[in-house]
């Protein structure tokens, strides 16, 4: 499988997560952050959810999952410890035209979640197209060691200066020679 790497805006928009478990939770917390409207559907929670619940920064359904928990979802992630559920969520969001995600098992997915690095404004996506998740979670562990903490700075001063070019300087293609020199100064 081939796959078309895109970061989503979420923003607003209804992500739904079934199970409750770490996974979940997991998953719950990471949409959150992107800005999504997110739903969990499950039987019972952890005590994190339990928090994001009742900070009312997730809604939460406390029952086993429905095909009517996908009405208006643009995203749904199946994150339950049972593959007949999950097989289920997956055949409905996909008649759907839902975006699904079956945790750890791609075949099931018409998208994977790579792992990820966020500093701020830098994203950093690491995939092994679902061939072996512990090795780009090992990449993301040096890559974060590594590099990032300089880019970020690096990108953060970028960021200030494309703003003052922008003001500055009308023409596009003088300002991408600029700071493409800045980018370069040092490659070989």
């Amino acid at each position: 499988m081939k796959y078309y790497p895109v970061l989503l805006n979420l923003k607003g928009k209804k992500c739904v997560v079934v199970g409750g478990g770490s996974v979940a939770q997991r998953k719950a917390h990471t949409l959150c952050s992107a800005g999504a409207s997110v739903w969990v559907v499950s039987p019972a929670i952890t005590k994190a959810l339990e928090k994001l619940k009742n900070k009312k920064k997730i809604s939460y359904s406390s029952s086993k999952y429905d095909r009517q928990y996908l009405k208006g979802a643009f995203l749904v992630i199946a994150a339950t410890n049972d593959e007949k559920v999950n097989a289920a969520i997956s055949s409905d969001a996909s008649k759907r035209g839902v975006l699904v995600n079956v945790v750890d098992a791609p075949a099931a997915s018409n998208f994977i979640i790579p792992s990820v690095i966020v500093k701020k404004d830098l994203i950093i996506s690491i995939s092994t197209s679902g061939e072996a998740p512990c090795l780009s979670k090992r990449m993301r562990k040096d890559f974060e060691r590594l590099l990032v903490p300089e880019y970020a700075v690096f990108l953060s001063a970028l960021k200030d200066i494309r703003k003052r070019l922008k003001a500055r300087c009308e023409n596009a293609r003088a300002r991408t020679k600029l700071l493409s020199g800045l980018v370069n100064i040092n490659s070989p």
